[in-house]
């Protein structure tokens, strides 16, 4: 997605599939991928997802 310039798509799709799984998520992964979002301008669409209520310590 990210080579076809769908960027948006990308991380909307990393944040509901973590959701919907269910998967935990390391703080550090967490940290990770929220800088990437904000590096692509697509934060509060990464956020939205609730990923946050995953995180853990590790």
């Amino acid at each position: 997605m990210v080579e076809n310039d769908e960027t948006d798509l990308a991380m909307d799709d990393i944040g509901l599939l973590i959701q919907y799984f269910q998967f935990p998520v390391l703080r550090s992964e967490y940290q990770d991928l929220v800088r990437a979002a904000q590096q692509l301008d697509l934060l509060e669409s990464f956020t939205d997802t609730g990923v946050e209520g995953l995180v853990v310590d590790g």
